[in-house]
């Protein structure tokens, strides 16, 4: 049986979302794990990893559904007498959502799980998402600890908001660490204090990262790196049905292209592809074919739009 890949390091939510027109969707599968696993399945036929944990009330459905993406079920912890995660999704007629926990979120933090929890098959992925809270220094430890593991591994970084009031004497020692740091647009500014995403790239840049992806939701991505290079690329259209995840699905279809060894800006044309999947529907797709004809036919429209802004 092939190995797992990519794993995502995140986590797994009972979704409750509300839209702006009152239609409800309650218990929906979500999670920023759940998500990133649309992204990396949309182009990696492989067993996929998602690290997170689930409690005793768990849904059926939910684990079923996350066996028919592909997930391994070697991700998952089980963390008796504590209730999976569970939060509303709240949306604005202008796309904005607001997350509001409906279990502690101090719990939440407390219960994500550690490396040593990990099993050995998942420590071996050739890439890894991380988006996990908690303290930035333990969050720093356990990319080292991933990277210890398995030297060659390509680790993509979204950052959570209780790291966006850090500054960067906190920042510089993660950043360093990963390959490619993936910000959207509103934390990106909160970050740096600039206003052009050019600005904001370029500071994060000289904070330590290597390679930098600003999410601009349907304004679509600003691509950049420490070579210089600078790209901006719109977002795949599609129609929108539910933007929950998108940014997530973008991070899972970039790793998906750079544990093929791809170049950058191939890695981010995937993550605008994986995205354009995660909002065709409300929540998580059921299944998806890795690599199928309309993934390819996305990526070359994408690729066709590309602006070198060099």
């Amino acid at each position: 049986m092939p190995s797992i890949q990519c794993t995502t390091v995140s986590n797994v939510i009972i979704d409750d979302i509300v839209l702006w027109d009152g239609r409800a969707y309650m218990g929906t599968l979500g999670g920023a794990g759940s998500h990133a696993v649309v992204g990396m399945r949309t182009w990696n036929d492989a067993p996929l990893g998602l690290v997170g944990y689930v409690g005793d009330d768990a849904p059926e459905p939910f684990l079923a559904h996350l066996q028919r993406l592909g997930v391994s079920p070697n991700g998952l912890v089980h963390r008796t007498g504590l209730p999976t995660p569970r939060a509303w999704q709240l949306f604005e007629a202008d796309g904005k959502r607001t997350q509001v926990f409906r279990t502690s979120l101090s719990e939440f933090v407390a219960s994500q799980v550690h490396f040593d929890e990990l099993h050995a098959e998942v420590k071996q992925s050739a890439g890894f998402h991380v988006q996990r809270g908690g303290s930035m220094e333990e969050t720093t430890h356990l990319v080292r600890q991933l990277k210890a593991a398995k030297p060659s591994a390509v680790v993509v970084f979204e950052p959570v908001d209780a790291f966006l009031g850090l500054d960067r004497a906190a920042w510089t020692p993660l950043l360093r660490e990963c390959n490619v740091f993936l910000p959207n647009l509103e934390e990106a500014a909160t970050l740096t204090g600039e206003t052009a995403p050019a600005d904001m790239a370029a500071a994060l840049l000289d904070w330590g990262a290597d390679r930098v992806v600003i999410r601009m939701g349907e304004q679509g991505i600003w691509v950049q790196d420490k070579q210089g290079n600078r790209w901006r690329i719109p977002a795949v259209p599609t129609q929108v049905v539910d933007v929950t995840g998108a940014g997530n699905a973008y991070c899972g279809g970039l790793l998906a292209g750079a544990v093929e060894g791809l170049p950058f800006l191939e890695t981010a044309l995937r993550g605008l592809v994986g995205a354009s999947f995660a909002i065709e529907q409300v929540g998580v797709p059921e299944t998806l074919v890795p690599g199928s004809s309309e993934a390819i036919r996305r990526l070359a429209w994408a690729r066709s739009k590309v602006q070198d802004m060099n």
